[in-house]
């Protein structure tokens, strides 16, 4: 049986692990981070037309960005034109997208003392919770991308 205990204690875990990734990740080394480094690749049809498409800049605009709470840089603006600025915003929106999908993948931690369909129904929670910012941050990533790559720049 399910208590509200269980399920308070729950929550408590995964907003641990996410104040953890976030406090942390203004930390991580940027060479993990650049265009040069390893991401979460792209699926064939992430495209800016696919991310117009759901509104990727609608939810930009209306949901909150915490990215300087622990430290780390706000997203909510560019920083500047220029090809340093563009690279380190890339930078920032990799960190951002790491610490969301670390969000899905922490709560996976629930299995370990919860019913299986519990856990899942919380990591299902968590996806649904970073689903939004993950499709801005890819979103962005992939537009800045583009444009570096067009500007010659790698970091």
């Amino acid at each position: 049986m399910v208590t509200w205990q269980r399920m308070l204690v729950d929550f408590a875990v995964l907003v641990a692990v996410i104040a953890l990734l976030g406090a942390t990740a203004p930390r991580w080394p940027d060479r993990w981070l650049g265009l040069t480094a390893w991401h979460l690749p792209f699926l064939p049809w992430e495209t800016p037309a696919f991310y117009r498409r759901i509104g990727a800049s609608w939810l930009a605009a209306r949901l909150p960005e915490a990215g300087a709470l622990f430290g780390g840089q706000s997203k909510s603006a560019l920083p500047g034109t220029d090809g340093p600025a563009l690279q380190r915003y890339y930078i920032e929106v990799s960190r951002a997208e790491w610490v969301h999908v670390g969000s899905i993948v922490g709560a996976c931690v629930l299995f370990l003392f919860n019913p299986w369909w519990l856990a899942l129904g919380w990591v299902v929670f968590a996806a649904v919770a970073n689903g939004p910012f993950l499709a801005i941050l890819r979103n962005n990533r992939l537009r800045l991308q583009g444009i570096l790559e067009r500007m010659g720049s790698r970091t």
